[in-house]
């Protein structure tokens, strides 16, 4: 009989957990209803965008409706890539991507550096990438504190002439390596 005691308590503890996350998503209808109107409002203008920024700025809508619900990290992100891919030399939809992200630092760094990795940083794609690089030091030198990487971007920012934001002074050599490896 402790066995079946066991199991139905570890039953219950697993109920518990996932009620608890998705505890958000359970709120209020009237809040429900709005993401919800907000997304097909967008999807509205998305069929109705005739250039690539209106197409963008609907896709960050519906992006930015869809990452603010529980569970929809993976529809927002999709939203999100194709603004970027529908005007890759604007700015906007990286500056968006990183607001709607801001909570998902690991995500929002991957989708940076494929960004960066995917299109040329001259021409007309130059301040898309230069607002690509300023989300990415924001994100090391806040959320993921990895000093170094931050400034290695803000040197980075600095040599394409980009004015960046400013920053502590950086420590004295081998202050921010673990002790014994300085």
């Amino acid at each position: 009989m402790t066995w079946q005691v066991a199991l139905a308590v570890a039953a219950a503890l697993f109920a518990l957990s996932i009620a608890w996350k998705v505890r958000p998503s359970l709120g209020p209808r009237r809040v429900r209803r709005e993401r919800h109107q907000a997304l097909v409002e967008a999807r509205a203008r998305l069929a109705a965008a005739t250039s690539p920024a209106e197409r963008a700025r609907a896709l960050c809508d519906a992006g930015d409706a869809r990452a603010v619900a529980v569970g929809n990290l993976t529809s927002a992100l999709g939203y999100y890539l194709r603004a970027m891919r529908s005007d890759p030399t604007s700015p906007e939809p990286i500056v968006r991507t990183a607001r709607g992200l801001a909570r998902r630092p690991r995500t929002l760094e991957m989708v940076l550096w494929r960004r960066l990795g995917g299109a040329s940083w001259e021409g007309p794609n130059r301040s898309a990438a230069l607002a690509a690089l300023t989300e990415l030091q924001r994100v090391y030198a806040g959320s993921l504190r990895n000093r170094r990487r931050a400034t290695a971007l803000a040197h980075a920012l600095a040599a394409l002439g980009q004015p960046v934001a400013a920053q502590a002074e950086p420590p004295p050599s081998g202050a921010d390596l673990p002790p014994g490896r300085a």
